[in-house]
């Protein structure tokens, strides 16, 4: 019975993750990388740690949950622009 019980969580967190990636099977154009180095205002010489930080900084402050500066478009786009970078630095290594 234990062994079902981790094999379903092993599967749930398996269709999650696959969940996450269905969206980054293309690769990013340059242009959509630069626009969210932009949206970043970061270099694009920038590490991916720094990427990493800035994202967490700006969905604080943007994301719907919060009560203060929530603008749910603003972190849609910080969304989309991390998984832009994430998906840009994950093919340079």
């Amino acid at each position: 019975m234990f062994n079902a019980i981790k094999n379903r969580v092993k599967q749930i967190a398996d269709d999650s993750k696959q969940a996450f990636y269905e969206g980054l099977d293309e690769t990013p154009t340059p242009q959509e990388v630069l626009d969210a180095y932009k949206i970043f205002g970061l270099s694009k010489e920038a590490s991916f740690d720094e990427v990493k930080s800035q994202f967490k900084a700006l969905s604080k402050l943007y994301h719907p949950d919060t009560k203060t500066n929530s603008d749910s478009e603003q972190f849609i786009r910080i969304k989309e622009a991390y998984d832009v970078l994430k998906f840009h630095y994950k093919g340079r290594s």
